[in-house]
C-alpha cells in the first residue's frame, strides 16, 4: 500500500512539473527537443528561396503552425523530386498540428538556423504517398513492412505562400 501511495505521489509531481513546463516551453524560441515550443524568432525567407535538396540528409526540422498563436515542434522530413515533405503520423493520439494546418496552411519551417515562410499542402495522391513512405524508410532506416507501414500518415509539401 505504501509503494502504491509513493507511486501516485511521484506521478502527481511529475505531471505538475510537466504541466508547468508546457507553459514555459510555449514561450521559447521554437521547440526544445521533442517538446513543443513557441514562435521562431528572427527574419524569415520566402519558401521559394529554399533549395530543399541541400537539406535532404538533415534528420529533423522544426515546424511552426498556427500563426495567430504559434506553436512549434520538431519533426522528420523527406526531400522528393526537389520538394520538402513533412510527415504527420498518428501514433500519438494528442497530435493536433496536422488538423491545425488544414485550418490555416501558413507554416514556418526552420532548418539549419534558417526560417522559411511556407504553405503546407496535404498530399493525397496514393502513388506519391507510397513514394514518400519508401523515401522515409530509406532515410530513417525503417522497415517498409513494419508497424510504421500500417500507421496513418499525412504528408505535407512545403510550398510557396500565395498571400
Amino acid at each position: 500500500m505504501r509503494r502504491a501511495r509513493r507511486a501516485i505521489v511521484a506521478i502527481a509531481l511529475t505531471s505538475a512539473v510537466a504541466g508547468a513546463g508546457w507553459i514555459v516551453l510555449g514561450t521559447l524560441d521554437g521547440p526544445w527537443g521533442m517538446l513543443p515550443g513557441g514562435a521562431f524568432q528572427g527574419p524569415a525567407l520566402p519558401c521559394e528561396a529554399a533549395r530543399w535538396e541541400q537539406w535532404g540528409d538533415v534528420p529533423e526540422v522544426e515546424l511552426e503552425v498556427r500563426p495567430v498563436s504559434p506553436r512549434s515542434m520538431t519533426t522528420w522530413s523527406v526531400v522528393y523530386q526537389g520538394n520538402l515533405f513533412v510527415p504527420a503520423d498518428f501514433l500519438s493520439p494528442w497530435k493536433r498540428w496536422p488538423h491545425q494546418v488544414l485550418e490555416d496552411s501558413r507554416v514556418r519551417l526552420r532548418i539549419d538556423n534558417r526560417i522559411f515562410e511556407c504553405r503546407a499542402e496535404r498530399a493525397v495522391d496514393e502513388a506519391l504517398i507510397g513514394e514518400l513512405r519508401r523515401e522515409a524508410a530509406t532515410k530513417y532506416d525503417l522497415d517498409l513492412d513494419g508497424p510504421a507501414a500500417r500507421t496513418e500518415v499525412w504528408w505535407f509539401r512545403m510550398a510557396r505562400r500565395t498571400e
